[in-house]
């Protein structure tokens, strides 16, 4: 047969330099050729690029910076390995500055772009650090190890978080507003749920994620199965209920108008934290106890799933009072083990009373679509953090929580990083008035000392107290 070629001839200009590809391929091959091609352009475009920017750079160098010669680097990139020389300068504090490195988001040490640590981070939120170091060395055709993807995970998980905590104190700390969302709710379904997780080097041996979701309801999208609507996702490790308050009102101020939102329906555990959890809101709540929970309970306490169905479909229905009897029956029966589940049973279902009953025995005429805090706690932490006897940092731990959050957009290189340095507000100046003190009492305050001593009115008052 035949040998079919094809001639393929490629000019590149970037600024004032041009490059010519000229390839004659066997139609066997084109494939195979095509693909380095590709890769080809892409280095030559970025490596001249890089060279086009340093030049501008050159020519608008700010007064006061200094030219100290050039560096050669070498970075990984998405279409693979790349070097590159780049000018140094020395600014008015004598700092050595290299712009185009700033430009590109290149770490002082590092050698993966930013687009390669999205890739790694993705690939880490999916599998395990050696799984994502094999997918991603055979993506970019070079080889990447599995404590290079550690380190791109914790430094792409820390920019996320370090940005969203930064417009938490935005808003809590220094009193800046924030532009509300567009998605309008009148009925906003909300719910939380915790999960723990093994931790590893820690003082502790084991942390809570705290999990939520609001939406604004759901639609069918088969037998039996339903879609949220303009759903939002919620994780944090490591903070107290007011941050998580805090960080749930500046998520859903930021998503949906609340000013037209006149109901909220909420579930849960029963949980202290997760019946408060969307308390900042500032709307009308009706809080549910979660089906689920309560099945679980029962089921455990009483050995026997008809019972069990029967006794939560009279707490559903008339409430604990209806039940209280038939409880207190079954723990009078009860021997051993199963007398103490059918006491804990009892004293859940009693100190959850007030929300046991469904919205319908409520007078509200709103349907309760609430359920889906299970799956999704399952896709945000446990699918990713609780498998194959996974143990975490910290640290590692808050920045793949960021990254599970944030897949989606960094799948398709398309999250947007929010700043992370806060501007500080100013203070107004106090008339100066002469105080006579007869008596300086020293004494030390908790505050300082206690668990909101990162905050920045504390450190503010710190200083103010300690000169």
């Amino acid at each position: 047969m035949t040998e079919y070629t094809v001639a393929i001839s490629i000019t590149i200009s970037v600024g004032k330099r041009e490059k010519r590809i000229e390839k004659i391929v066997k139609a066997a091959e084109i494939e195979e050729i095509a693909q380095e091609i590709g890769v080809e352009v892409g280095q030559e475009v970025l490596q001249n690029g890089i060279r086009e920017i340093d030049q501008q750079i050159a020519r608008r160098i700010p007064k006061g910076w200094r030219n100290v010669g050039t560096e050669e680097r070498w970075v990984t990139s998405s279409v693979g390995e790349l070097r590159y020389k780049r000018r140094i300068y020395l600014d008015e504090q004598k700092r050595r500055r290299k712009p185009v490195d700033e430009l590109l988001g290149l770490e002082e040490k590092g050698r993966m772009s930013r687009r390669v640590q999205e890739m790694g981070s993705y690939l880490a939120s999916e599998g395990t650090y050696r799984r994502a170091a094999n997918e991603l060395s055979w993506l970019l055709k070079t080889p990447v190890s599995h404590s290079a993807v550690q380190r791109m995970v914790w430094q792409t998980g820390k920019r996320i978080t370090a940005g969203e905590e930064a417009e938490r104190l935005k808003v809590f700390e220094s009193g800046e507003e924030i532009n509300g969302g567009k998605v309008i709710a009148p009925v906003l379904y909300g719910e939380s749920d915790g999960v723990w997780v093994h931790l590893q080097r820690e003082k502790s041996k084991s942390a809570e994620v705290r999990v939520a979701i609001m939406s604004s309801g759901r639609k069918r999208i088969g037998k039996d199965r339903f879609r949220l609507e303009k759903k939002c996702c919620l994780t944090a490790v490591g903070v107290n209920s007011e941050e998580w308050q805090e960080q749930i009102l500046r998520t859903a101020h930021l998503k949906y108008d609340l000013s037209q939102t006149k109901l909220l329906i909420s579930g849960g555990d029963g949980n202290h934290w997760v019946r408060h959890s969307f308390d900042r809101l500032g709307v009308k709540q009706e809080f549910i106890l979660d089906q689920f929970h309560l099945k679980r309970a029962a089921q455990r306490a009483l050995h026997n799933r008809e019972e069990a169905n029967r006794v939560v479909k009279i707490l559903r229905a008339r409430g604990f009072e209806e039940a209280q009897d038939s409880l207190q029956n079954c723990m009078e029966q009860a021997e051993g083990k199963q007398k103490e589940q059918v006491k804990d049973f009892y004293e859940y279902v009693q100190n959850n009373r007030d929300v046991l009953l469904d919205l319908q025995h409520r007078h509200c005429n709103s349907p309760a679509l609430l359920g889906a805090i299970e799956g999704n706690v399952d896709k945000l932490v446990v699918h990713r953090m609780k498998s194959h006897g996974c143990c975490w940092r910290i640290q590692g731990l808050q920045a793949m929580l960021a990254l599970c959050r944030h897949k989606e957009e960094l799948m398709v290189h398309a999250y947007q990083y929010l700043p992370v340095s806060i501007r500080k507000s100013p203070h107004r100046k106090s008339a100066m008035i002469e105080q006579d003190y007869s008596e300086i009492v020293q004494k030390s305050m908790p505050i300082f000392a206690g668990p909101d001593q990162g905050k920045l009115w504390v450190r503010y008052l710190y200083h103010l107290t300690h000169d």
